[in-house]
């Protein structure tokens, strides 16, 4: 998966432009945010859900809270960064 820099860079630009201010990002805005910018399916990289790919790249923090999953950049989450924009 680290192969593919392309799929690496929509999914971080996808959960930077979804986040809040806390650094999470719903799922679904992130899925919203890859539909706006190209044809992703999971299945074509062995993973049923976005939210299995998402995990499988070890980029993202991702937490289930009540009926929500959420995603953070871990780069993000350890450096503190600000949001842009």
């Amino acid at each position: 998966m680290g192969g593919d820099a392309g799929l690496v860079l929509l999914m971080r630009n996808a959960v930077e432009a979804a986040r809040g201010d806390d650094g999470w990002a719903n799922l679904g805005a992130v899925g919203q945010q890859i539909s706006n910018q190209a044809s992703l399916d999971p299945r074509n990289y062995g993973y049923r859900k976005l939210s299995d790919l998402i995990e499988a790249t070890e980029l993202f923090q991702v937490k289930r809270q009540n009926l929500g999953v959420f995603v953070r950049d871990r780069g993000l989450a350890v450096s503190g960064a600000p949001r842009r924009g």
